[in-house]
């Protein structure tokens, strides 16, 4: 084969590879899109596509007379077989109905109790548009109060009960066909999301932003896990049949990526390197690298140390101050601003220094540590 001719193969084989790596998102974001038209559909009473809305059951409210038979028995008025029903009382409707509602909830168990830190996470990355779910605003607030598993979407009041004598009792019910669509449906949003997020070269990976989409890939598919238990529970299909992604598999990339981010870490007027090495500590205890050159990021770190003298005082001060800033170096953006100071006395200088220094490093190494993990914590991807 001819150099030339192998050029432009070498060349195809890159165009169709950037050309795939291109269609992943756009895939994943047709299909987002494509369940929450479906879950638009079946919240508005719809099937997927169809026009005409399904009929409830309508709600029945009563007062005093003899105690309804689903008050003992909430599927003696909405049978087993096609729904689940809890009953909640309290002195008020509105609180009777709130407690129904839970009690519904609570009849799937605690296992679909969803990470209360993985549910924020996600809910927050619907409220600031990370994640892709709908211009419906019903839709978002669907899917952000989904997340917590507090209540379940798709419940109803169907029955309320006033015994006339202080305490109001009302029966929630889930229509079973209707939460395993309105889940699956969810899940299949998620599942397009978790996509995009991942979808990334080495290059994109290998940065805190990398980092954080992973991240936030892993909580959504925690998110996913609980609304499996609901579909489960109700009836529908297996674990396997949703294509569900492994929460741990995203858990180890995302520390792998940590592994391979290095930040280089330069501190000015430094003394034989000891506030360079508490800051380059706190980082390696992180799993990130410190050395090599070009990295992605920088810890600019400033130091200062002045000599203090108070009048009467026969101590001699060293005041201390400590700037650093995490800098991306594409963007010269500052990340992670960090800054204290302080003093220390000694009856001579060079004893009030070396008493700086030695709060200095404990500061970092206490203070810096709780304020990166924070950050870690906190990170929702810029893309």
């Amino acid at each position: 084969m001819s150099m030339a001719r192998k050029c432009k193969r070498f060349l195809c084989l890159i165009a169709l590879c950037l050309s795939a790596a291109n269609a992943v998102p756009d895939e994943a974001n047709r299909m987002a899109l494509d369940a929450a038209r479906s879950l638009d559909d079946i919240l508005s009473g719809r099937s997927p596509g169809a026009g005409a809305p399904a009929a409830l059951p309508p709600v029945t409210a009563t007062r005093g007379g003899r105690e309804p038979a689903w008050v003992g028995n909430p599927y003696a008025a909405f049978p087993r077989d096609r729904y689940v029903a809890a009953v909640g009382y309290d002195l008020s409707r509105a609180q009777a109905e709130l407690k129904a509602l839970a009690a519904l909830a609570a009849v799937f168990g605690q296992t679909i109790q969803s990470d209360f830190t993985a549910a924020t996470l996600y809910s927050e990355a619907v409220s600031k548009g990370v994640v892709t779910v709908s211009q419906n605003t019903r839709i978002q607030d669907t899917v952000r109060s989904a997340a917590s598993m507090d209540n379940l979407v798709g419940a109803e009041i169907g029955n309320v009960w006033d015994n006339g004598r202080g305490r109001v009792y009302a029966l929630a019910y889930l229509e079973r066909e209707k939460a395993v669509a309105i889940y699956t449906q969810m899940i299949r949003l998620n599942n397009a999301n978790i996509r995009m997020l991942t979808a990334m070269n080495t290059a994109q990976k290998n940065t805190f932003n990398g980092f954080a989409r992973f991240k936030l890939a892993d909580a959504i598919s925690d998110v996913n896990a609980g609304y499996a238990q609901v579909i489960a529970q109700a009836g529908g299909p297996s674990d396997a049949s949703l294509e569900l992604t492994n929460t741990g598999a995203l858990n180890i990339e995302a520390a792998t990526i940590i592994r391979n981010i290095a930040v280089a870490v330069t501190v000015r007027m430094d003394r034989n390197n000891r506030v360079r090495d508490a800051f380059a500590g706190v980082l390696a205890a992180e799993g990130l690298r410190t050395q090599g050159q070009n990295t992605p990021y920088t810890l600019v770190v400033a130091v200062t140390l002045e000599e203090t003298r108070f009048p009467n005082n026969p101590h001699v001060f060293c005041r201390y101050t400590v700037s650093a800033d995490l800098i991306e170096r594409s963007t010269g953006a500052v990340l992670l601003p960090f800054n204290f100071s302080d003093r220390t006395g000694h009856t001579t200088y060079e004893a009030a220094e070396i008493a700086a220094l030695i709060r200095i490093e404990r500061r970092v190494a206490e203070g810096y540590q709780t304020v990166f993990r924070d950050y870690l914590g906190s990170l929702l991807p810029g893309i």
